[in-house]
């Protein structure tokens, strides 16, 4: 099944056509665009998960330290 495969996307690349193609500089501002805008959003997305994970941490080494100060003062 996969030599058929293999063989068939060698033979389906070697008969292609030119396409004849043009990309205008508008799509390439798009293209640009749309890598900026995921870069963005990758980036806002790392720094809400980072500030959460980081007030799990903060919240609770506070709380250890408040228990350990508590237990001081009982004794």
């Amino acid at each position: 099944m996969t030599a058929k495969l293999v063989t068939f996307i060698a033979i389906t690349g070697l008969l292609t056509n030119n396409a004849y193609a043009y990309l205008d500089p508008g799509t390439g501002s798009m293209i640009l665009q749309g890598i900026l805008g995921a870069v963005a959003i990758g980036a806002a997305s790392v720094s809400v998960f980072w500030h959460r994970v980081k007030s799990v941490f903060t919240q609770s080494s506070r709380d250890s330290e408040t228990s350990s100060d508590n237990d001081d003062d009982k004794r």
